[in-house]
């Protein structure tokens, strides 16, 4: 615990080890109930191996914040957002820290990233301050591209699905 605190050498590591796991069991629970985040294949030590996002021949997806959408693209990544954010809250979780730049798009299907911050929306104190800010955060870059994203109607859906918040 020292060392953590104190930030030694050895104390990053042990902190770098634990947000690996803690990421690892939260994608394989969240990639389990149906979420669109990448497959996590293995985790050794503070490395955490998930799919690939992307072509073939080695092309990442590009993150949403650099696709200039049309309308219909834009209203159909919003609906498979709303979808992914549903399986997280049914399974307790928001991002945490959600942004057009931790969301992929390969070849039109919307993948989630950079997870290792997923916040426990019961567990956490401030869980539901995080799950409001990943809404206004993600329904701005929507709507400044046409798309009526409402972030406390998108709140609203997410917290009723929440389970044991009420």
């Amino acid at each position: 615990m020292r060392a953590m605190q104190n930030r030694t050498e050895f104390g990053r590591e042990v902190i770098a080890g634990q947000w690996a796991i803690a990421e690892f069991h939260v994608l394989s629970r969240l990639w389990s109930a149906g979420a669109a985040v990448p497959y996590p294949v293995q985790l050794d030590g503070t490395e955490l191996m998930m799919e690939f996002i992307g072509t073939a021949d080695g092309v990442a997806a590009p993150r949403l914040a650099q696709l200039r959408p049309t309308p219909s693209e834009a209203a159909d990544l919003y609906g498979q957002l709303r979808e992914v954010l549903l399986r997280l809250a049914e399974q307790g979780y928001t991002h945490g820290d959600l942004s057009a730049y931790n969301v992929l798009v390969d070849d039109g299907r919307l993948v989630l990233i950079d997870l290792p911050q997923a916040v426990d929306m019961v567990g956490n104190p401030q869980g539901f301050q995080f799950l409001a800010r990943d809404c206004e955060n993600i329904c701005a870059w929507f709507t400044a591209r046409g798309i009526d994203a409402d972030p406390a109607a998108l709140r609203d859906l997410l917290l009723a699905t929440v389970p044991h918040a009420g």
